[in-house]
């Protein structure tokens, strides 16, 4: 579920959450005190669940960007996770970390979710 689908249905369930929230981690904060007072809602669940995973996806996002920007200026992997203390142990580390962030002949899927393998036999021989 994506943020704003999440926003709409935290907006049917608790319109009290979104009136006064500003920004995303108001709404979690505002969640996470409400579970305190008692149960909350499935809908108010399902919502805090998906704007905690909208949350994840930004911030993979971000990350991409930082480690592609700090490798395009010439950073080694060693110098990058020395940039943003990482705390790896060694230059193999940060690049099985980020290596699929930034490599540009990355995998690109198509949506198609078949895969190679034998085709399916049809009941009906071939003319």
């Amino acid at each position: 579920m994506k943020y704003e689908e999440a926003h709409r249905w935290l907006e049917r369930a608790e319109p009290s959450i979104t009136q006064t929230a500003r920004s995303l981690t108001e709404e979690l904060e505002t969640l996470k005190q409400r579970s305190k007072e008692g149960p909350l809602t499935r809908d108010a669940a399902a919502a805090w669940y998906a704007i905690v995973h909208e949350m994840h996806r930004v911030a993979d996002r971000y990350e991409r960007d930082l480690i592609r920007k700090l490798r395009q200026d010439g950073l080694t992997w060693a110098q990058v996770a020395d940039a943003v203390q990482a705390q790896l142990g060694s230059r193999q580390a940060a690049q099985a970390k980020w290596k699929r962030l930034v490599d540009p002949g990355r995998r690109i899927t198509t949506g198609n979710m078949q895969r190679g393998g034998r085709r399916k036999q049809t009941d009906q021989p071939q003319a």
